[in-house]
């Protein structure tokens, strides 16, 4: 399974009072979010991280590019198991 984000990306966005503002389950995400693959735990189990960077899809034409917005992390298992993004650039 891809990452999302390389996980230095994610460290630096988790330690980032200001990003984590956003943190914290979206209701309006939850009817399509994932479980985690691998333990099946359920989205608003999950933590839901801000990031932002230009994700691993960097060879996408640029007004595809997603730079910011909520990653489910599995922290049991050490999967990023969902992406919604909030801003393209």
């Amino acid at each position: 399974m891809a990452n999302y984000f390389p996980w230095h990306v994610v460290e630096r966005s988790r330690r980032d009072p200001d990003l984590q503002r956003y943190q914290g389950v979206k209701e309006e995400y939850l009817v399509e979010a994932k479980y985690c693959p691998k333990c099946e735990t359920p989205p608003e189990r999950l933590r839901w991280v801000y990031v932002r960077e230009v994700p691993l899809s960097s060879e996408l034409p640029r007004p595809y590019r997603c730079r910011e917005g909520y990653l489910l992390i599995c922290d049991a298992c050490l999967l990023q198991v969902d992406f919604f993004c909030e801003k393209r650039g």
